[in-house]
């Protein structure tokens, strides 16, 4: 046994395959991370902007030990931003939507963080990229090329005023409430019959996070979007137009 663990690193590599973790019961995803933007290992280096001087890939989000425990967080290998977000109104648009909708982190350790306050870990631009709570092997830290912190469209700031709303719960009162109310978006499809985008949490009480439409371990649609924008079929997978 005393051989079977040497390093906290080697660890991070297998955790590869255990990356599909299902959080609330949903389809587990497919692992595709390497060579795609969320790679941020030295293989990387001439293809993507940021890139490191670790061969490890998962590193970068995830640990097999020592991880943060705030809920939702799947192995998490990273601290979450002390920022509280404000999301999209929904003044004239989404009625059955609660008004200044928001993801609240104090001090970095939320009591009920949602799953898309682990993106906004590295896109909301507050937080290094190579701020990890353990590193590879022995090494304290890992040096990024490209910059140490996410700039440009990446980087979503705290203000998601102009962005999707995220961590509200879509259920059968939200698709009733919004075709009586009839708004903008009036005409949701059933929660229990989406297809191609993810809600998270018990069927009933589920949400709409960052990752019901991003998976960030599948590359294949721009954007690590689960669906195609082809004919924006990615919306029509919720809205009905």
């Amino acid at each position: 046994m005393k051989n079977l663990i040497k390093t906290k690193g080697w660890a991070a590599g297998a955790l590869f395959l255990l990356v599909t973790l299902s959080v609330g019961g949903g389809a587990l995803a497919a692992v595709g991370v390497s060579g795609t933007k969320h790679d941020l290992s030295s293989a990387t280096s001439g293809t993507n902007t940021y890139y490191s001087n670790t061969t490890e890939i998962c590193v970068f989000c995830h640990t097999p030990h020592n991880a943060n425990e705030t809920p939702n967080t799947p192995l998490w290998n990273r601290a979450l931003s002390g920022e509280t977000y404000t999301t999209y109104s929904n003044a004239n648009s989404l009625d059955a939507v609660p008004d200044a909708l928001s993801i609240t982190v104090t001090a970095g350790v939320a009591a009920a963080a949602s799953v898309s306050n682990l993106c906004l870990s590295c896109h909301d631009g507050t937080l290094a990229l190579n701020s990890l709570l353990n590193y590879p092997g022995s090494t304290t830290s890992v040096t990024m090329t490209g910059g140490n912190f996410i700039t440009g469209a990446r980087n979503l700031g705290t203000n998601l005023s102009n962005d999707h709303p995220v961590n509200f719960v879509y259920n059968d009162a939200l698709v009733t409430a919004d075709t009586a109310t009839g708004g903008a978006v009036a005409g949701l499809k059933d929660p229990d019959t989406l297809t191609n985008v993810r809600l998270f949490g018990a069927s009933g009480s589920a949400t709409v996070q960052c990752a019901s439409c991003h998976n960030p371990h599948d590359a294949t649609n721009t954007s690590f979007l689960r669906d195609t924008m082809a004919g924006s079929a990615l919306c029509l997978n919720c809205h009905i137009k």
